[in-house]
């Protein structure tokens, strides 16, 4: 099996989870902000932290890719997010806990696929990482909790 389909496993199986766990209403309502936060910051890293900075990226996506832009992972960061979004908890402390833990969760699973060998870190797999997914799980956390929580475009 090539390892490209295992970018297909992944997303297929984040997608299932979502489906399973998240009301349609409510996937409706936070797609733009998952494709936002996931998609569309994941581009600009994968710009920033593989080709400007070299810190890591994917690899091996084979057929997946468009200009060298792997496509599936940006669906499975807008699936991520959706469902991240969806059991965000409000009050303090524990968004932060849930913001760290997801943080970490992040890494473990990337070093998951650095395993699989469709990911690589170039400057250690625990600390770059975490700095690099605390970041982006607290701009969305603090994002959403602050401008989006509130807004419902499906109200009736």
């Amino acid at each position: 099996m090539p390892k490209y389909y295992i970018y297909l496993i992944y997303t297929g199986l984040l997608a299932l989870i979502l489906i399973l766990v998240v009301p349609r209403k409510e996937i409706r309502r936070l797609a733009f902000w998952g494709i936002l936060f996931g998609a569309v910051v994941d581009a600009f890293a994968i710009i920033l932290f593989t080709h400007l900075l070299d810190v890591g990226g994917y690899l091996n996506y084979g057929p997946l890719a468009l200009l060298g832009m792997p496509f599936l992972p940006l669906i499975a960061w807008t699936v991520y997010y959706i469902i991240y979004f969806y059991f965000l908890p409000k009050q303090p402390p524990w968004n932060y806990i849930f913001t760290v833990t997801a943080a970490s969760y992040s890494v473990i699973f990337s070093n998951v696929l650095s395993n699989l060998g469709i990911f690589e870190w170039n400057y250690g797999k625990i600390f770059i990482p975490f700095l690099i997914y605390i970041s982006w799980n607290s701009l969305a956390t603090w994002a959403y909790l602050k401008f989006i929580e509130d807004i419902n475009i499906y109200a009736d």
